[in-house]
């Protein structure tokens, strides 16, 4: 029994049995049909992100409930929707965007086309594989990435600039596990559908582990901060001060120090879970390219798994309260403040999609069941009941100042924050990647009581 947002008791283990399944059953129809009044909104990264939400969560409910009419319905709708932000994509000026912008859109492009072959629509669907091969990857690779040798500490790496070149953007986390994830998820379609020249995915997949890997052994700088001997969490940006480091960015946007945002801890895991299943065919490639003539799979491998469960530990002891079993977004300033609160707001929920679609392949090493359905319910419990819109905070006063404690005490640094500071956002903006957030966490309950 678990602590909802409110206080009372409820069972995690709710949705086992037929009337649970026909409530989790309502409850997503009921979600899906509020984003599909509040989705179309005119912001680039926010769209491209809350549909990949929305994708995801009605693929769950295809596997859940396939033959379910009102299902298949919503399998159409979502097919002319995706004819619409095609439409939206390209109404952009492809110079005017920033290196993420197209991570987030790349991605979303990868379960756009699985939503269509399902409908075999192959004209729209391959429309949007060029979109995310031909254009974001693309663009990431050959404008956002680092290709010189000369970085210090870590060379390479992908910036967060704008595709103009006005701002060459600094190598956040977010911007780097975007093409990290972006690469791997290419390279197991094209393995998938038996695509030809492949090997460059599997070549940036691999550079972008091999980023994020330095930066991890370069335990002085804390990138990979570990709040004990078995569990730790990425933060925002990799940063170390001393004469000729190209890491001490503090803007673009404001950083300070234990920046932490729960979307990096879920994309990071779904790139290290890929690059644990693709493991036989990197030490081919490394090997055949004389990259890394010593690669060990088996060690490579090792290696991986000790990250993915770290990562995992440091979610389930740092990210979820421990008085009511909510997922929360770390207590810092940076996320949640008048400046970007309306871009990390939806952290969240990347992070409860990722673990919903990853976490039965058992390399997380821990149990979040519990703590998604908590969510969920918590989600779903603090809606407007009048039209089922989800808020940004769904969790207690009490409880959320208690957790800030938590974090502290583990982390060592924490704001005194938990209320998202949303003024500068659009409203229909806000509702929509709200509303995604709450797919995002029926999506993942769907999955683990699958």
């Amino acid at each position: 029994m678990l602590l909802t947002a409110t206080g009372s008791l409820v069972s995690c283990g709710s949705f086992i049995g037929e009337d649970q399944d026909k409530k989790l059953l309502e409850q997503s129809i009921q979600a899906f049909k509020r984003f599909s009044e509040v989705w179309d909104f005119k912001d680039f990264w926010k769209r491209g992100n809350t549909f990949d939400a929305c994708l995801v969560f009605v693929d769950a409910m295809i596997e859940r409930w396939p033959n379910e009419e009102r299902v298949k319905e919503i399998q159409s709708e979502v097919q002319a929707m995706l004819r619409q932000n095609l439409t939206f994509f390209s109404s952009y000026d492809p110079g005017t965007l920033w290196a993420d912008d197209f991570g987030w859109w790349g991605l979303m492009g990868l379960n756009a086309r699985k939503h269509l072959l399902r409908m075999k629509d192959r004209e729209l669907a391959d429309k949007y594989l060029a979109l995310s091969m031909d254009l974001c990857w693309e663009y990431k690779r050959k404008t956002a990435y680092d290709h010189s040798e000369d970085s210090r500490p870590v060379a390479h790496g992908c910036r967060n600039g704008d595709a103009n070149g006005s701002s060459k953007g600094v190598k956040n986390t977010v911007t780097n596990v975007l093409l990290f994830l972006l690469s791997s998820r290419i390279y197991r379609l094209t393995l998938e559908e038996n695509l030809e020249d492949n090997e460059k995915y599997l070549d940036m997949a691999y550079k972008q582990w091999v980023w994020f890997d330095q930066w991890f052994n370069l335990e002085q700088y804390g990138y990979l901060k570990e709040i004990s001997s078995s569990a730790a969490l990425v933060q925002e940006r990799p940063m170390a001060f001393f004469e000729g480091s190209d890491y001490q960015e503090k803007i673009h946007p404001p950083w300070s120090e234990g920046w932490v945002w729960t979307g990096d801890q879920g994309m990071l895991l779904a790139a290290l879970m890929d690059m644990h299943a693709l493991g036989h065919e990197i030490s081919t490639y490394v090997k055949k390219n004389n990259i890394d003539p010593g690669f060990d799979e088996v060690a490579f491998k090792a290696n991986v798994d000790s990250v993915i469960k770290k990562i995992g530990q440091g979610i389930k002891l740092a990210l979820v309260g421990n008085r009511d079993g909510i997922i929360r977004e770390a207590p810092c300033l940076s996320s949640f403040g008048p400046q970007h609160g309306n871009d990390y707001v939806a952290g969240r929920g990347i992070l409860l999609r990722y673990i919903g679609t990853t976490h039965k392949n058992g390399l997380l090493g821990v149990d979040l069941d519990k703590t998604v359905l908590a969510t969920m319910e918590a989600i779903w419990e603090t809606r407007d009941k009048s039209n089922n819109q989800f808020p940004p905070e769904f969790t207690s006063v009490e409880n959320d100042r208690d957790y800030v404690e938590q974090f502290r005490e583990l982390w060592g640094l924490a704001d005194n924050v938990h209320k998202w500071n949303l003024d500068k956002m659009k409203e229909k903006n806000r509702l929509g990647v709200c509303q995604a957030i709450g797919l995002d966490t029926l999506g993942a309950a769907i999955k683990m009581t699958s």
